[in-house]
């Protein structure tokens, strides 16, 4: 008689789950994607390294009424045989201890919020926009990028309002380049049908408040551009360009160049230094529709400022900062010059020219190569950085000395990506990779750490290789 009344509890309350769900018109799904990478860098006195890294998520959606919807996502992630909030998972740390799930997404959308035509979105999300040019969610990364922000958006004929604040970093965390809060507003405009396309307009304001040296500077600078991607005549094209200005003395401060402003008696104080920066991106590309493997081809062109002598004696700071940035999309499968302040290039710029393919080898599988050249942005070859190399020493020396090489030169290098993507079922994908990164004595100067050593001109090519299993349900 018990277990028959324990029993009918349970169906009653299985049937009262169901109908509340259903009321609420919940649906739930996840992601599960495991990777094994195998990483060697430009260093030949280091071998390499084999680790597996894995993401899972589980996502909750609510439609609360017709005008309120809630969407969590829990996520974990982390390398196999260790946990980052918890230490190593050995044989030692049950299941029971391990707390590696939190939200990577908690967000509510209001639809037509106080009765506007504006749509508000609040809580922690992925900030995308414009192909991830300088706001996106990094997804390749096995935790990807994620904020704490505001949106609010409004739509009409074939333009569309955005505004988002997005609160980056808080209370010195040290997540960014920069300690300190990180806070960004972003105003941005899009119209639709401009030359085959949508033409986009952006204005954001990025506030570092904390991170001056000199508590005055509130470290305040704006980033203006535009946007226009589309097809015109069988083509794919994305035509951008960004524009900086504002405080440029946090990132100078923090910059080895800084010795080279100290030489400079009105740079001293960090307010005195404005930034000037610009980043221009150019791409076109075109798919062969009846052609064998279905190819697309794309010429690909980026160009990110760098600081110079001009800089220096015009109390400027040149180098262009990708806000929230998102580079493996862009800059190399390898990740050399993610940084969002440019610290893979130390602060002299980056130019990328790229010739991106795709083959569509059948019809469960796909092959891409892309094939990069990177350059310095600044000229290091000529007058363009003598002084800031002579101050910096060391990567920044006007002259390299060992081996009597003399001057470094622009080029830092090319790099190849091969990746292979197979469609095992409707939910899962397998991508295989393999990237290798020819270096150079500039790149290894520049990155001694981790690309080469600076004393020793190790410059050996780097190697990655990765399998990767993507199941979404």
């Amino acid at each position: 008689m018990k277990k028959n009344y324990f029993l009918a509890i349970a169906v009653a309350a299985l049937m009262l789950a169901t109908t509340v769900a259903q009321a609420a018109d919940i649906t739930f799904s996840g992601q599960f994607r495991p990777r094994f990478n195998v990483e060697e860098d430009a260093n030949d006195a280091t071998t390499s390294r084999q680790y597996f890294d894995t993401r899972v998520r589980l996502n909750a959606a609510a439609n609360v009424n017709a005008n309120t919807s809630i969407f969590l996502q829990m996520q974990s992630n982390g390398q196999w045989g260790n946990n980052m909030a918890q230490g190593d998972r050995d044989s030692s740390a049950g299941s029971d201890v391990l707390n590696d799930v939190g939200f990577h997404q908690a967000y509510a959308t209001h639809k037509g919020f106080m009765g506007n035509a504006v749509d508000l979105k609040i809580g922690r999300q992925e900030v995308v926009l414009d192909g991830h040019r300088l706001f996106g969610h990094t997804g390749w990364t096995t935790g990807a990028q994620t904020n704490d922000a505001i949106r609010l958006d409004h739509s009409a004929g074939n333009h569309t309002l955005n505004y988002v604040y997005v609160a980056s970093s808080e209370d010195g965390s040290s997540t960014r380049s920069n300690n300190g809060n990180v806070h960004y507003h972003v105003f941005r405009a899009s119209t639709q049908g401009v030359l085959g396309g949508n033409l986009t307009g952006m204005f954001v304001v990025a506030d570092l408040n904390s991170a001056a040296t000199d508590s005055s500077d509130e470290n305040i600078f704006y980033t203006i551009g535009a946007r226009q991607a589309g097809k015109l005549g069988g083509l794919d094209y994305r035509v951008e360009y960004y524009r900086q200005f504002g405080d440029g003395g946090v990132d100078a401060a923090s910059s080895d160049q800084s010795t080279a402003y100290a030489t400079n008696a009105t740079n001293q104080v960090n307010e005195h230094i404005d930034r000037d920066a610009s980043m221009f991106g150019i791409r076109v590309g075109k798919t062969f529709k009846n052609a064998s493997y279905s190819p697309t081809f794309t010429l690909w062109y980026d160009n990110l400022s760098g600081q110079d002598d001009d800089d220096i004696t015009s109390n400027d700071y040149g180098a262009f900062h990708t806000l929230q940035d998102t580079g493996h999309k862009f800059y190399g499968l390898i990740d050399n010059f993610t940084s969002a302040v440019g610290d893979g290039t130390q602060r002299y710029g980056l130019q990328d020219i790229a010739l991106k393919t795709k083959f569509k080898v059948s019809d469960v599988n796909t092959l891409k190569i892309d094939w990069h050249q990177f350059l310095t942005q600044t000229d290091l070859e000529g007058s363009d950085s003598d002084t800031i190399r002579t101050a910096g020493g060391g990567a920044f020396q006007s002259t390299a000395t060992t081996n009597g090489t003399g001057a470094l030169g622009n080029d830092l290098g090319q790099e190849i990506d091969v990746t292979l993507v197979h469609k095992y079922d409707s939910n899962t994908k397998l991508v295989f990779g393999y990237s290798h990164y020819f270096s150079t004595l500039t790149h290894s100067y520049l990155n001694g750490s981790g690309g080469g050593d600076s004393a020793t001109e190790n410059s050996d090519g780097q190697n990655w290789f990765y399998i990767m299993a993507d199941t979404k349900f």
